[in-house]
């Protein structure tokens, strides 16, 4: 029995000496190791949330824009709705004049009339062609952007009555955002009926082919 356990003290002592080196370095290794750093949240707020959401849809509309042939920008299903430019100047529109109505300042040089929505109409009228109508959406979101964020926090619950409704600051913003996302809806369709495929689509399309 004694002769057991000396055996067995001797085995257990031997294999803590054979492992010692491993465990330490284990135990060293993990001393040594940095610590995982942890991943703050990004604080944001309602206005920084939306220009960031119409950062997205600029890069849709004006990908969409850009893709569609010059010859196009005068098309439209029938006498009754807006050309191709015109919805695209339609969203500049809104882009330009709505945030400086909400407290924001205007577009550097320009001097927003009294009945603002006429100054859009005229807009929709005259800048017709591609090219100048691509550089009018880009400079349009470019101040959207922009100019929101400008608008503080504390201004957010003040009641304007832009469209015939009163309505607070932060609704209307809500509008700005969400009339970028209809008419690229609408744009996709104009798009779809003259033979051109939203860019996005095409990538992804593309992207499915090749990994076959």
């Amino acid at each position: 029995m004694r002769g057991s356990m000396r055996s067995l003290c001797l085995v257990l002592t031997c294999g803590l000496l054979a492992a010692g080196p491993a465990v330490a370095a284990e135990v060293e290794g993990k001393k040594k190791a940095p610590a995982a750093k942890k991943t703050e949240a990004v604080k944001t707020d309602f206005t920084s949330d939306l220009a960031g959401n119409l950062a997205y849809v600029s890069k849709q509309l004006i990908s969409l824009a850009e893709a569609t042939p010059a010859d196009k920008f005068s098309w439209r299903p029938n006498d009754q709705v807006r050309t191709v430019s015109q919805v695209y100047m339609h969203v500049v529109g809104l882009n330009m004049l709505m945030p400086s109505m909400l407290g924001a300042a205007p577009p550097n040089g320009l001097t927003i009339p009294g009945k603002a929505w006429d100054l859009a109409g005229k807009w929709e009228a005259e800048v017709t062609t591609k090219e100048a109508v691509v550089a009018r959406l880009k400079e349009s979101f470019d101040y959207a952007i922009e100019a929101v964020k400008t608008i503080p926090a504390s201004a957010l619950d003040g009641q304007v009555d832009l469209f015939g409704f009163p309505a607070s600051k932060r609704a209307y913003l809500l509008i700005l955002m969400s009339h970028a996302h209809e008419h690229l809806g609408q744009s996709i369709s104009y798009a779809r009926t003259v033979g051109v495929v939203p860019p996005w689509t095409a990538q992804r399309q593309a992207a499915a082919a090749g990994g076959e």
